[in-house]
């Protein structure tokens, strides 16, 4: 009998289990496919090593599968996932050298996978930073920001049901709605244009309420309504004539 030879193969439920010097190495559907095993196999050294890689890896590899096959894992995840249950160094290299022959791994179809998501609801800095943190090559990702397509019509309708949700003043409103887009990852030129089109028209509906809010709770104390009033960014002249507005309501 030659060494590395395949001396029987057992199925299981789970696994197909491999026979080799004596020792049993389970291994996953997968890579049975990509070997194609039969009694009687001779591998050479590098194939033997490859095979006690993804035995030893079994049971973490199978769970990573689903996402390999749809692109929804980079190398880095991947090796980070491996890493962490205790696979060597070695054998993760063997493993992804394997899935990088078999077509797996590809930095452009994992960003096609993402670029969609991204564009629904997010930026191009959005993004940028997504594939930076999955550790994607530098030029990938320049080709990847230079077609990526930011959603105007997202953020505007974004941005108006959050000037529409909010009592604020209209500067206020708009420093929040441009930190939000911002967090977004949204470009300086898409903000820009979301912002020129934007509606604020409830300044005066807004600063009625909160004048009311605040005379409620500081009903003695006008100057420290002015000054809450004044911090949120309204007109200290509106502030005094609302104020007075609501005086002479509550009078009459």
């Amino acid at each position: 009998m030659n060494a590395n030879q395949i001396t029987k193969i057992k199925t299981s439920k789970k696994n197909y289990v491999l026979f080799i010097n004596g020792n049993e190495y389970p291994i996953d559907e997968y890579y049975y496919e990509c070997i194609l095993p039969y009694v009687g196999k001779v591998f050479e050294v590098s194939e033997m090593l490859e095979l006690i890689a993804f035995s030893n890896a079994n049971e973490v590899i199978k769970k990573q599968y689903k996402h390999i096959f749809n692109n929804s894992i980079s190398t880095y995840e991947l090796k980070e996932k491996l890493s962490k249950s205790n696979v060597s160094i070695d054998h993760i290299n063997l493993i992804v050298n394997r899935l990088k022959q078999e077509q797996h791994l590809k930095e452009i179809d994992f960003i096609n996978h993402y670029i969609e998501i991204y564009q629904y609801k997010k930026g191009k800095k959005a993004f940028k930073s997504f594939l930076e943190s999955k550790h994607i090559s530098q030029r990938q990702i320049e080709l990847a920001i230079d077609r990526f397509v930011e959603n105007e019509e997202y953020a505007f309708e974004y941005a108006s049901k959050y000037i529409n949700s909010k009592v604020s003043s209209n500067a206020m409103l708009k420093q929040k709605v441009l930190a939000s887009l911002i967090n977004k990852g949204f470009s300086k030129e898409t903000i820009n244009k979301v912002l020129d089109k934007l509606e604020f028209e409830k300044e005066d509906e807004n600063l009625e309420k909160e004048v009311k809010k605040y005379l409620k709770k500081y009903p003695n104390d006008e100057y420290k309504v002015i000054s809450k009033l004044a911090s949120k960014g309204y007109n200290v002249s509106k502030i005094k004539n609302m104020i007075r507005k609501e005086a002479f309501s509550i009078e009459n």
